[in-house]
């Protein structure tokens, strides 16, 4: 297979690699601060919840 590549081939390459772990990169960072986003939002909902609760019981 290798065999048959030109230049061409051998000089895109590398450009692709990069372009490949650039698109990983940012889809990694994408999702990881999405989880902390919903990390953030269901501790939010927690101390909500909890709040409310002590609000009708000292009522």
């Amino acid at each position: 297979m290798f065999e048959q590549w030109g230049i061409e081939e051998w000089i895109m390459l590398p450009f692709l690699l990069v372009a490949v772990a650039i698109i990983i990169w940012f889809l990694r960072r994408k999702i990881l601060r999405k989880f902390e986003e919903i990390e953030l939002r269901q501790q939010f909902e927690a101390r909500r919840k909890r709040q409310q609760r002590l609000l009708l019981e000292s009522e």
